[in-house]
């Protein structure tokens, strides 16, 4: 419920620009304040009916639907808003339109922000019915050093940030392993975020995942939403299953064929905060040959720069990819690693979208994907 707070916040950048933008409502202040403030105990109300079994997902996403377009429009509110002031400033005016007794700034900021909050509202709407479930099955081809000859076309699948609980149930996990059941893969790893925060949905996961049958077996290393959800229960609940869940360890995949590849899971970055000692390769590496090819699970993708070289390949997801991409991705703004394939000083990394979604249930340019990749030995 930490969101809560900054929700607030940006409610109250909307609360300044109603009021200043449209004077009928300026003469409405508590009511305009009430209908925000209900809006947003509406998501505290909402969130717990549903955590707790009492109504289905429909009242939160509505609320969801409402409040996320006001609460994201008020980011470039807020700018313009400041912008304008700056500008007033300047001009040391106020010119009144004739007969509406605004301001050419109020009218300009009642237009602009009308404009943002409606386009915002569509664009999420649209992501809520349709872009959450249009899954995608990304076919990559990767050159392998010193894997065996044998294993060449070997196919590994990979999932991540699930986050199965409110918005991600069976239906939904349905819907993303059928691809995964396409790609016909020989292994299936899961790179963390497996539940959202609730460590009651991981054997419904955990279950799911492991009747898919690959020959090689289901191997998962956790994510920070584990942890959040409690990482002992949810681990527990997955090896009950029958997942393979790798903390900081490592396995041999296919020993039998020309001595096979290892497999290597460490555990999540933010683990420290949990009194955890953070993720550990060299404790991996020591449970396997080290002559083998190295291919490594890791839930956050900058982990990567802690030991480029060591590994051939890097799985990693957390970012979903963005997740809400209006035109363009804005986590490029913040985040080195994003989506898809990098090159990192020897290591092959891939950062896949995920599954599920974080905040609002929505996504937009950033399909929810399934990654096929194909072993190719170099």
């Amino acid at each position: 419920m930490f969101f809560l707070v900054p929700i607030g916040l940006l409610l109250a950048v909307l609360y300044a620009w109603s009021i200043a933008s449209f004077p009928w409502l300026a003469r409405r202040r508590r009511a305009v304040a009430g209908a925000l403030a209900g809006l947003w105990l509406a998501q505290i109300v909402s969130h717990w009916l549903v955590g707790h079994d009492l109504t289905s997902t429909a009242p939160r996403m509505i609320v969801e639907l409402i409040v996320m377009p006001l609460v994201i429009s008020a980011f470039p509110i807020g700018a313009l808003r400041l912008a304008l002031w700056a500008a007033e400033r300047r001009r040391k005016q106020a010119e009144v339109v004739a007969g509406e007794g605004m301001t050419r700034r109020q009218l300009v900021e009642a237009a602009a922000g009308l404009t943002l909050i409606g386009g915002t509202g569509s664009m999420l709407g649209w992501g809520m019915a349709r872009g959450r479930h249009a899954f995608e099955m990304s076919e990559v081809p990767v050159r392998i050093a010193g894997l065996p000859r044998v294993l060449d076309g070997y196919v590994i699948a990979q999932i991540s940030d699930i986050h199965g609980g409110l918005y991600v149930g069976e239906r939904e996990l349905d819907e993303g392993l059928e691809y995964v059941r396409r790609a016909r893969p020989d292994l299936i790893v899961a790179t963390g975020d497996l539940v959202d925060f609730d460590a009651d949905w991981a054997p419904m996961v955990g279950r799911k995942l492991v009747d898919l049958g690959p020959r090689d077996g289901v191997v998962a290393v956790p994510g920070n939403h584990d942890y959040y959800a409690d990482v002992d229960d949810v681990a527990d609940a997955l090896r009950e299953a029958g997942v393979k869940m790798l903390v900081d360890e490592g396995l041999v995949i296919r020993p039998g064929d020309g001595g096979g590849f290892a497999l290597l899971g460490v555990d999540d970055r933010w683990s420290t905060r949990y009194g955890r000692a953070g993720p550990r390769l060299a404790r991996a590496l020591s449970m396997v040959p080290p002559d083998l090819a190295r291919i490594l699970l890791s839930h956050q993708p900058p982990t990567v720069d802690f030991w480029a070289g060591q590994v051939a390949l890097q799985l990693s997801g957390h970012t979903h990819g963005g997740q809400i991409n209006p035109g363009f991705r804005p986590a490029d703004l913040f985040l080195k690693y994003v989506s898809g394939l990098y090159q990192v000083r020897g290591t092959t990394l891939y950062v896949n979208r995920g599954f599920g979604t974080v905040g609002t249930p929505s996504r937009v340019g950033a399909p929810p994907e399934v990654t096929r990749f194909v072993l190719v030995a170099a």
